[in-house]
């Protein structure tokens, strides 16, 4: 019977510790499948928000099904539990506390300011928000980006000056001429719809002209402003979707 005993310790601590493991694996699996699944951007925010509160709940419930399986095949065992538990919670903690310890480290160092504008870790815009743990960050696409303080302390962080870098595309919007249509209003709403696009510039208000009126067409002179000149075929696109008229080729 001794012998029955001794024999069944170390199988009762191998099926414990396979299914740490395959907790451990599911988890770590799942997660690195997310990124090759296709989900709409808020269920993908949700599932990422909670999956780490998912992942205690299951140790959890694994630590207090692991104390009552062991208690009952040797007082000894329920040791390898409790142990295991105090990595796995040390483990999990790791991850909030290295980026609040990063954050108190790049606080201190860094003059970094809400509404600076930034080039950090290949993402470029403004700073929204300095964050416990993190950095928002609104790119020039009008997407929020939040960057964990562990992925840039110690990396070189640009400050971009958009009052000084900024660049400016000048062309000419044809539309057709519509009967009781307020030339003066429609540029003004072109200056207001343009200004709302993310990549606009908001330093500097776009300039709008009449270059020319006839009873078949108008011409507008535009003149926008942005940091990169590849937003300026989307503003170009945008109005022309917008007011179906179509920019004319420079001469």
């Amino acid at each position: 019977m001794e012998s029955f005993t001794q024999g069944l310790y170390p199988v009762s601590a191998l099926i414990f510790i396979m299914a740490a493991v395959f907790i451990f694996a599911f988890f770590r699996l799942f997660k690195y499948l997310l990124q090759f699944i296709r989900i709409p951007r808020p269920q993908g925010d949700f599932v990422l928000r909670y999956l780490p509160v998912a992942e205690l709940t299951a140790w959890v419930l694994f630590f207090i099904w692991g104390i009552q399986y062991l208690f009952k095949r040797g007082f000894l065992l329920t040791l390898i539990p409790l142990i295991v538990f105090i990595i796995i919670i040390i483990y999990l903690s790791w991850f909030a506390l290295r980026d609040i310890i990063a954050g108190v480290v790049f606080k201190t160092g860094s003059s970094l300011m809400v509404n600076d504008h930034v080039n950090l870790t290949g993402t470029s815009g403004k700073v929204t928000a300095i964050k416990l743990r993190n950095l928002e960050i609104e790119d020039y696409s009008g997407q929020m980006v939040s960057i964990p303080y562990s992925k840039i302390v110690g990396q070189v962080i640009r400050k971009s000056y958009p009052s000084q870098s900024l660049l400016s595309h000048n062309f000419i919007f044809h539309i057709p001429a519509q009967t009781g249509v307020d030339l003066f209003q429609c540029m003004e709403n072109m200056r207001t719809d343009i200004l709302t696009l993310p990549w606009s510039s908001q330093k500097k208000d776009p300039k709008i002209s009449i270059e020319e009126e006839t009873p078949q067409h108008i011409l507008y002179n535009i003149t926008v402003f942005s940091l990169d000149e590849a937003y300026f075929k989307k503003t170009e696109k945008f109005l022309e979707e917008e007011y179906k008229g179509k920019v004319l080729p420079k001469k």
